[in-house]
């Protein structure tokens, strides 16, 4: 446990001092985090890279999709397959932190895995089909940018990496900017890292905390103090239950019933039920409903 709250120590450090260090063959490097400003740029950027791809007679996604559609190498109930997944697996991990039962959460945890997979499978056979348009060649091109202009070999952020080292640091850049762009992490890293009590005592003065104005902060500063916002507006305005106190994260999803309302979960006489009527399988929406 002590591991743990000291990985949300070193998130919340890197989340404030705006970059991460990041190990590549034994040496440092220096990961400067995206700003406001340069997602907003990234985006514009991309934009007009759409632009000019389709000019030059490049077809955009949805063309592509349409016309293997016709030629029957894809298919409209795999697009809703993949929005009816994609819902699904949204709302299980949702309804997964409200499960106390062990045996209940490993077989929902089990639907969800495959759900997962489903989708997965899914993607990637949707991504090949895509793989030659616009948007795909734009992204390719913004990934590209992020990363020059983001890893340095030292803090000032002024000597650039070797040209053959890029391709190995990007991939390490990005998983770590996932885990740090991640709503849990963050949340974790604000409660627990020892940031939400200095903004409930400041009164949710954010400005002065971080030190920088909108244009200046980090996308990531920009959610910490939004997500920190928000936790602290659930706890005061929620009769938050004892035994979800101290975890943000189930405090987040956590939602107040109505008098009267079902509970969130079913008791494992209902699952027996289900499951005998199944032939011995339950699907992930027998929890939900």
């Amino acid at each position: 446990m002590k591991d743990e709250d000291n990985q949300h120590s070193i998130n919340l450090l890197d989340v404030v001092r705006g970059y991460s260090v990041l190990t590549h063959l034994n040496k440092p490097y220096y990961f400067k985090h995206f700003s406001v400003v340069d997602l907003l740029e990234f985006d514009y950027l991309q934009a007009i890279d759409i632009a000019e791809s389709v000019r030059a007679g490049i077809k955009r996604e949805k063309d592509l999709i349409d016309l293997n559609i016709k030629r029957g190498c894809w298919s409209v109930s795999k697009e809703e397959k993949i929005k009816a997944l994609s819902w699904m697996l949204k709302k299980s991990m949702s309804a997964l932190n409200n499960i106390k039962d062990l045996a209940q959460r490993r077989v929902f945890h089990e639907q969800i895995k495959n759900q997962e997979k489903d989708l997965t499978k899914l993607k990637e056979e949707k991504t090949k089909i895509c793989s030659y348009s616009a948007e795909h060649l734009s992204e390719i091109k913004r990934i590209k940018r992020m990363t020059d202009g983001s890893i340095f070999l030292d803090k000032d952020f002024t000597q650039k990496p070797p040209t053959e080292h890029l391709a190995s640091l990007m991939a390490i850049l990005f998983s770590r900017y996932q885990k740090l762009n991640n709503r849990d992490t963050i949340l974790n890293a604000s409660y627990i890292g020892g940031f939400f009590e200095v903004f409930a005592a400041q009164g949710g003065n954010s400005v002065q905390l971080i030190g920088k104005t909108f244009c200046e902060m980090t996308s990531l500063q920009k959610n910490l103090i939004v997500l920190t916002n928000a936790l602290l507006n659930k706890i005061k305005n929620t009769q938050i239950p004892d035994e979800i106190a101290g975890d943000p994260v189930r405090i987040m999803d956590y939602e107040e019933r109505e008098e009267g309302e079902g509970k969130t979960s079913h008791g494992v006489e209902d699952l027996k039920t289900k499951m005998k009527a199944r032939g011995g399988k339950l699907k992930a929406e027998d929890f939900l409903s």
